[in-house]
């Protein structure tokens, strides 16, 4: 065709390549406009209507007319008025339609011819750079320097031309670029994107992630672009600065989207689902934070792609939490990994990281479980805090947005983010006291029982902040009232938190928590029992001498339902009892070497020196459980 033709001249003139040979070239794709537009010689009417739509539509519309006025003639008789009247009106029509086309038609002709110029010298320049990108992968270093050459020179003088054939060049590059071996040629193939990423980012993001989208097979290969697609993101991480940001900020604004797994919708083909880019996104996040040569802005975007990879991954194990097929879990089972990485990428971009790794040691396996995946999030938020000073305001400030806009994995991921920073000084005083615990409270009281859990540990990071007794004491209030919560992880949470409180050694605080919890140290719930035992002991341990007065009798109240809990089937709950029972009569003096005296002794100790009602109790118990 005259388009083969033309294009082998245009590389002959940049390549150098011989013209005796006998070789077709191996890309030229054009549709039949551009072929026809080439060819020498008139056509017939018919086809060059067909090429002018416009013209079409005049013929078809002027033949209407004049066939309807013809029609009405035929109908009346010969030299009648109306035969004069039908005739004069045709005249007037004819007068008037040459003069429409005299006003319209040279206008609509030249701006036809000046769009087909246009594609004439678009699909020039395409054929250029994909002849001189095919160039490449010749053995001979001349041709080779000289398509390279052809390649930069074309994109740096054409590219302002090319925006609707961004995503035809990426394949043909990514296409070729299979076969190149030769570091020059993969150089200027992968140069060639980077050039065009400086004017059409968008488009080279869009068309790259569409090729590193997962495949379906194997299923625990992620992305089928190998080290192709890995070079050319390493490349944009390293371009200049403008491209490099823009390259950044398009894939966090792909990262932000939720994405879709074809088991969610097996109507949707893997190729044209858009919901499918924020995994390849991902991935290119993680090649390019991987690389030690890449560039990367260490500030809001960096915060931002931290919480927007792990809201990814909430994603991701809420999909692993429904029951697919085995192909399907190991696919995503894969993609969980590859956002494990990407967040790791992240964080060791941070000075001290290796710090944060160990304070994260078994964080990455609650991260990737659905059942755990909000505590890895409060161990994460915990080791910003404790390693990296500054960052952890960066991030609370960006999270607070999501708690009252985002989606429902959004939010939940913030709130955690957002409860466990609050342990810092730094980001608790960036609300108003008030405002945060009005939030606390209403998640306290949420029915979803996930918000009352994240709401204690919101509220005991708090408690340590608050320098006001009766502040603190209704603070600690709240959280007593969580004991009685229907969620069991909510009741052992509450523990927990109490215990943290109860560190900060106010007695009034601790009789009332013994108060609270005794009921809970024979609770039938094993691990129910064990935590409240594990709390009662803290108490005991934390007090002061002149402190232990005050706890006495609290102390005696716990101790015969201990006691009666030692006898349990169950080998934990006797190990927790017993150990209780111990700080008690360590508490109150008792010696009591004879694992075999200790219901006599125990029963002699209360019935001395104590309060009418215990004795009368001991009585009792003594002769129920030592006739």
């Amino acid at each position: 065709m005259a388009v083969k033709e033309k294009l082998e001249e245009s590389c002959d003139l940049y390549m150098g390549l011989d013209t005796t040979s006998n070789k077709e070239p191996e890309i030229v794709t054009l549709d039949k406009f551009t072929q026809t537009y080439f060819e020498d010689g008139e056509e017939d009417p018919v086809q060059e209507m067909n090429k002018n739509s416009y013209a079409a539509r005049k013929f078809v519309a002027a033949e209407a007319k004049y066939s309807w006025v013809q029609e009405k003639i035929s109908t009346v008789n010969p030299g009648s008025e109306f035969e004069d009247f039908l005739l004069k009106e045709k005249q007037e029509k004819d007068k008037f339609w040459e003069e429409y086309q005299d006003v319209i038609s040279a206008p609509e002709e030249e701006e036809f011819n000046e769009i087909s110029d246009k594609a004439d010298k678009v699909t020039t320049v395409t054929g250029q750079i994909l002849i001189a990108v095919a160039g490449l992968r010749d053995t001979d270093r001349t041709n080779i320097e000289a398509a390279a050459a052809m390649l930069t020179s074309v994109l740096k003088k054409q590219r302002n031309k090319l925006r609707t054939k961004v995503p035809e060049i990426i394949d043909i590059i990514y296409f070729h670029l299979q076969a190149i071996q030769d570091p020059v040629s993969r150089k200027a193939a992968i140069g060639a994107v980077c050039l065009l990423a400086e004017t059409y980012t968008e488009e080279v993001i869009s068309s790259l992630l569409k090729l590193s989208l997962p495949c379906d097979n194997p299923p625990l290969q992620l992305l089928a672009h190998g080290r192709h697609v890995t070079e050319i993101w390493e490349a944009l991480g390293q371009a200049k600065q403008a491209v490099r940001l823009q390259v950044l900020a398009k894939l966090l604004e792909v990262l932000k989207r939720r994405p879709c797994l074809q088991s969610e919708s097996p109507d949707l083909d893997m190729k044209d689902n858009w919901s499918l880019l924020p995994l390849a996104a991902t991935k290119a996040l993680c090649i390019i934070f991987r690389n030690k040569n890449s560039k990367v802005p260490m500030n809001s975007f960096y915060v931002s792609v931290i919480i927007f990879l792990v809201i990814q991954l909430h994603y991701l194990v809420n999909f692993a939490d429904v029951e697919y097929g085995i192909e399907d879990s190991l696919k995503t089972s894969g993609y969980i990994s590859c956002a494990v990485e990407a967040l790791k990428a992240v964080i060791k971009r941070e000075k001290n990281s290796w710090m944060c790794f160990v304070s994260l040691a078994g964080g990455w396996d609650l991260l990737s479980s659905p059942e755990n995946y909000l505590e890895g999030v409060l161990l994460l938020a915990r080791a910003i805090v404790k390693h990296y000073r500054g960052l952890d305001y960066a991030v609370f400030t960006k999270v607070i947005p999501l708690l009252h806009h985002g989606d429902d994995k959004q939010k939940l991921t913030a709130m955690a983010f957002f409860t466990a920073l609050l342990s810092s000084e730094s980001t608790y005083t960036v609300l108003q006291k008030n405002y945060i615990l009005n939030l606390l409270k209403n998640w306290n009281s949420d029915e979803n029982s996930t918000y009352r859990w994240l709401s204690l540990h919101g509220m005991g990071n708090v408690a340590l902040h608050l320098q006001n007794n009766k502040e603190f004491t209704t603070m600690t209030l709240s959280i007593l009232h969580s004991f009685n919560d229907p969620d069991e992880k909510v009741i052992l949470t509450a523990f927990e938190v109490v215990g943290r409180i109860a560190a900060k050694k106010n007695v009034v605080e601790h009789v009332m928590i013994a108060r609270q919890l005794q009921p809970f140290l024979t609770d039938g719930r094993v691990k129910v029992c064990c935590a409240a035992n594990q709390l009662f002991q803290d108490l005991l341990k934390n007090l002061d001498l002149k402190d232990k007065a005050l706890m006495q009798d609290q102390v005696l109240n716990s101790i015969v339902p201990l006691l009666l809990h030692m006898q349990d089937q169950h080998p934990e709950v006797v190990k927790s009892c017993r150990e209780s029972f111990r700080q008690c009569k360590t508490l109150l003096g008792w010696s009591i070497n004879d694992s075999q005296d200790t219901w006599n002794v125990t029963c002699k100790h209360m019935e001395e020196g104590y309060s009418a009602s215990l004795r009368k109790f001991s009585v009792v118990f003594r002769r129920m459980l030592c006739p």
